[in-house]
């Protein structure tokens, strides 16, 4: 009997539903939620595949699933992708490749990070020079964490005055100021096995239960086509196998904002029953294709290959 094991937290519905699909689509194959206590250094979990929704809240899971996938288990997504979450660097990788992001720049903490005194910042330039930064930047700018799990600090200032509160509550907190567009229209595309995609129209300032729209009519088959191709782009390039990835447009350009969430949220009072199905049918389906064929997925998904460019 192959198993399935799946990591999740509080978002239990879709990895629920997700476990009944594969169970009663296969009968050579079971899928259940992973059960785990003290782990110790030879233990193995006696799973074919670990599909994983939780870990980036769980540094303990992380430890873990990364271990068990440098010891060839197959582990989706790659938990050595979790350097994606580090904002100023994913944007930099886009960059590189030649996408459209908005000016960004990542600032020195307001504090002293934990365990740091000013002897340790001896290749800091201070003061420093706000003024080149704001020319660079321009307002109005979000200023926000450089974990991509903090949306609830991100704030949006309009003048010097306005940067320099945000700032001077910050803590020790990383931060990073970005360019705020008056962008026109915003979309997320899930993908799943790195070709399935499915794009929404999304707007991040609705409550969750009404952020997604299928109403996709400001979205110009060119753009679907762009957007198409570099979701799959991205998840080639980075294994991503189930991921979302937000775009913008400005004045007739596709912008990327973020390309690595792992772990959207997905349940049924958030997309209607088409989508949710969509969703837990593509999951289960890709899947079982990498139970049926390991060592092709292997081949192209080995902790050296995280980054195959």
């Amino acid at each position: 009997m192959k198993k399935i094991g799946i990591f999740c937290g509080a978002d239990i519905s879709f990895p629920l539903s997700l476990i009944d699909y594969i169970n009663s689509k296969e009968e050579d194959v079971t899928a259940e939620l992973v059960k785990i206590g003290a782990y110790r250094i030879d233990d193995k979990l006696n799973y074919d595949i670990i599909f994983d929704r939780v870990s980036q809240s769980v540094p303990m899971y992380q430890s873990i699933l990364k271990s068990l996938f440098a010891k060839g288990k197959i582990v989706i997504n790659n938990p050595f992708t979790r350097c994606l979450e580090d904002y100023f660097f994913q944007l930099s990788l886009a960059k590189d490749l030649g996408l459209n992001i908005p000016e960004t720049a990542i600032i020195p903490t307001k504090q002293h990070p934990i365990g740091t005194t000013s002897e340790t910042f001896q290749n800091l330039i201070y003061p420093l020079d706000w003024s080149e930064l704001f020319d660079y930047i321009g307002f109005p700018m979000f200023v926000r964490m450089n974990l991509l799990s903090s949306e609830n600090l991100t704030y949006k200032v309009y003048n010097p005055m306005e940067f320099f509160s945000a700032y001077d509550n910050s803590g020790s907190r990383q931060l990073v100021v970005q360019k705020a567009y008056d962008f026109s229209n915003y979309y997320r595309a899930f993908i799943i096995g790195k070709k399935n995609i499915k794009i929404f129209s999304y707007d991040i300032t609705k409550p969750l239960v009404s952020r997604y729209s299928k109403d996709n009519s400001t979205l110009s088959p060119s753009h679907r086509k762009e957007i198409e191709s570099v979701a799959t782009k991205l998840s080639e390039l980075y294994n991503l196998d189930f991921n979302t990835i937000d775009f913008a447009v400005f004045n007739g350009k596709i912008y990327i904002l973020n390309f690595y969430n792992t772990a959207p949220k997905i349940d049924t009072i958030i997309f209607d029953t088409d989508e949710y199905q969509w969703f837990v049918f593509t999951t289960g389906d890709f899947l079982l294709s990498v139970l049926d064929n390991p060592q092709d997925y292997l081949r192209t998904s080995r902790w050296h290959t995280v980054f195959r460019i």
